[in-house]
């Protein structure tokens, strides 16, 4: 390992970002404020034609207003639309540097000066207040502005942009695909849009908003392959302990890759990192800070609401820390719900003041690390890569000669460098949602791993989390599509058979399948016949060899929910035998007993009303199970399924499950 600097020669290249910083809407803004006039003056406006007109103040409804806004031709705030509720009407704009901004119905001079922010002496132009003159034949003088006819034109204008709905037009800083699936990205001050840099605003039906700025793509093409920068970030990941070294680091590099474009992509996987105290963890999530250079939320002990209130309209990566397992579940629950309708930019509804729902969207990435991961519901496991860090091995010094620190010589030490790395990646992801005959390059990127992970035997939910990350790797150190040799590794790499994120996962039907046999409800803690159901059944199964006045009977357990267990006839009307392999166990759709045993469960019910069960159940495969009603117990027309007991609990892919004592 040499300790020269990699970066030396890539920094030396790289031209700076004036040319950039041309589009800062703040620059745009000190120019145009310092070419108002001055009180009672009269200011050039540009018409559409090309030449320049004299406009004294007020005149600008001669002939120099927009006509679908009402506003002068020059205006230097963008009205939106309007959005009436039952709390009231609220008037929605884009204000001098950009931003999303509001008024009221009831808005003052002061609510309208903040909106022409860095612009007053143009209040004045336009809105003029003026006052007679003293002597008969000189002009009126302008003292100042009328904010009732600056508030009465700027609501007429936004009424005649119709509603808005902010939620639906505003896209804020991060990623996002343009009409034809190219990249956008705001940075906040500026906006890269079709191959170059616009000041925030309205572009197409979306708008823009001017934010505080965050890091941007480096200028200039970015090397691929060894030396890259993308090569020595990989290097550099490669130094901590993972579980699995030749898998996790790459799964890591293509999370960074996924979080820097989080809003422009369908999917955005979510990476769990978890690992005991000295793994790295935290020092793991401050490189990922570094290298999004602003693009992010990073927070610990936050709660939902903290997060999407902080995120507004951004598409930004999250990394939340210290998402340890708790008691209460409650608050990482709703953190691990985030991730998942983020994963698919989904929408959430929530209640807000004065009994007016909001509703928002969610493009980020998310990024969670503790040392004890939460409880994961299937749904949230199979949008996840699970990354696990073991305890860093010090290093040793060997004759007197200290060991090379993998981290410093690379450059990954130095937070300048680090946020260099980020803005090249982020420049070769540009490069990769670049137009290719109709589609973006990204598009096709990630259909070549998707179809390998595909036929690898991965359901399309794993094809969608593993080939982004794989495409996000690919686009870090490649500039070409992959071969059939880096398809068939990353293919081996991930197995489903093998791989822990696929390898482990239960269908939902056989999860809640096995709690209700495996449970330990109040009702049998005391129990000296059995402790569950499942125990009940286990008895009688091994009790079918024993002496026949031996045999255990489980009714007066099944009795307690509801269930009974019933044999059924063969093709011919006969009744089977009365066996374990031909036992069937009856589940009712509701029953006190079975509310009691799923409390606290997502197939918990309520007293009365057909339980969630029963949906559940019947999603196992068809020949396990068949609907009707039970003739035995106090309710002979109850109705429910009836499971193929000896089938149900054989049923695997791989080998056959284990009933639990």
């Amino acid at each position: 390992m040499t300790t020269d600097d990699p970066f030396a020669a890539i920094a030396a290249s790289l031209p700076s970002f004036e040319e950039e910083d041309e589009a800062a809407l703040t620059q745009v803004l000190r120019e145009m404020s310092l070419r108002d006039p001055l009180r009672g003056d009269p200011m050039e406006i540009e018409l559409p034609t090309g030449s320049v007109e004299d406009v004294l103040p007020g005149q600008w409804r001669m002939g120099f207003s927009r006509y679908q806004t009402g506003l002068p031709l020059n205006c230097p705030v963008t009205p939106l639309g309007k959005l009436a509720t039952l709390s009231g009407t609220t008037y929605f704009f884009l204000d001098t540097l950009g931003e999303v901004a509001v008024l009221g119905e009831n808005a003052g001079k002061g609510n309208i000066a903040s909106l022409f922010s860095g612009r007053p002496k143009y209040l004045e132009w336009a809105w003029p207040r003026l006052t007679a003159p003293k002597r008969k034949g000189d002009p009126w003088m302008v003292k100042g502005w009328e904010a009732d006819e600056a508030r009465n034109d700027l609501f007429a204008a936004c009424a005649y942009m119709g509603t808005f709905e902010l939620e639906d037009r505003v896209r804020g800083r991060g990623a996002w695909r343009g009409d034809d699936g190219g990249l956008i990205f705001h940075a906040g001050d500026a906006v890269w849009i079709d191959g170059k840099w616009k000041p925030p605003g309205a572009n197409g039906r979306y708008i823009y908003p001017g934010r505080p700025k965050i890091g941007r793509p480096a200028r200039g093409s970015v090397p691929q392959g060894e030396g890259s920068p993308g090569d020595i970030l990989l290097q550099g990941l490669e130094s901590w302990e993972w579980e699995r070294p030749k898998l996790d680091p790459r799964l890591a590099l293509g999370w960074i890759m996924s979080a820097m474009v989080g809003g422009a992509l369908e999917q955005r996987p979510v990476a769990y990192v978890t690992g005991t105290e000295g793994a790295g963890k935290s020092t793991l999530q401050k490189l990922f800070r570094l290298l999004m250079n602003g693009a992010l939320l990073a927070t610990s002990n936050t709660t939902q609401a903290g997060i999407y209130q902080k995120v507004k309209q951004d598409s930004v990566a999250v990394l939340v820390d210290e998402m340890e397992a708790k008691e209460d579940t409650r608050t990482t629950d709703k953190i691990l719900e985030l991730a998942r309708v983020a994963y698919s930019g989904d929408k959430m509804q929530r209640g807000g003041k004065d009994g007016v729902g909001q509703e928002f969207s969610v493009n980020s990435s998310f990024l969670m690390s503790s040392i004890a991961m939460p409880p994961v519901d299937a749904q949230d496991a199979s949008r996840m890569a699970v990354l696990m860090l073991r305890e860093r091995v010090k290093a040793i010094s060997v004759d007197g000669v200290k060991p090379v620190d993998v981290m410093t010589a690379l450059g990954l030490k130095d937070a300048k460098k680090v946020s260099l790395i980020g803005s090249q990646l982020l420049r070769r992801l540009v490069v990769w949602f670049e137009i290719e005959g109709n589609r973006p390059r990204w598009d096709k990127l990630i259909d070549a791993f998707r179809a390998a992970l595909l036929d690898s035997g991965h359901s399309d939910r794993a094809c969608d989390t593993f080939g982004t990350l794989a495409a996000g790797y690919h686009a870090a150190l490649r500039d070409t599509m992959p071969d059939d040799v880096e398809l068939a590794e990353w293919v081996a790499l991930l197995a489903p058979n093998t791989l822990t994120e696929t390898s482990g996962k239960e269908k939902t039907w056989r999860r809640c399948f096995m709690h209700l046999l495996e449970a330990q409800p109040e009702t049998l803690r005391n129990s000296r016949v059995a402790k569950s159901v499942g125990a009940a059944l286990l008895s009688w199964r091994d009790s079918e060899t024993g002496p026949l006045d031996m045999i255990f009977s489980p009714d007066e357990t099944l009795r307690l929910f509801g269930m009974a267990i019933s044999f059924g006839r063969d093709q011919h009307g006969a009744p089977n035998p009365q066996t374990w392999q031909y036992a069937r166990l009856f589940i009712p759709a509701k029953h006190p007993g079975l509310n009691t045993l799923f409390a606290g469960t997502p197939w918990a019910g309520r007293m009365g009303a057909p339980g969630p069960w029963l949906g559940v159940l019947r999603q196992m495969p068809r020949h396990l199970w068949e609907p009707g009603k039970c003739d035995k117990g106090l309710d002979r027309k109850a109705s429910g399924v009836f499971i193929e007991l000896a089938e149900a609990l054989a049923h695997d892919d791989v080998e056959p499950m284990a009933l639990a004592a």
